[in-house]
């Protein structure tokens, strides 16, 4: 599994999905209270900020908070 310092933070990549499949996850996640980052192809340009890319995109979570975003995926799946 990737794994990334972010503002010195320990973040993993929890998954790769199209990118209305992983805003999904990623409104989950927050609203459990997991920070989570979404990574396009494109970082940087300003395709990230207007949020045009709907390919497959990466969501980050930070490391010490992995296993509860993992077990939130999992109960989402039926």
């Amino acid at each position: 599994m990737e794994r990334r310092l972010v503002a010195g933070i320990p973040y993993r990549k929890l998954l790769t999905a199209p990118r209305p499949v992983a805003e999904g996850v990623k409104a989950r996640l927050e609203a459990r209270g997991i920070p989570a980052l979404l990574e396009t192809p494109f970082a940087g340009l300003p395709e990230a900020a207007l949020g045009t890319y709907m390919g497959d995109v990466a969501l980050w979570v930070p490391e010490a908070l992995l296993g509860e975003a993992e077990a939130l995926l999992e109960e989402e799946i039926p």
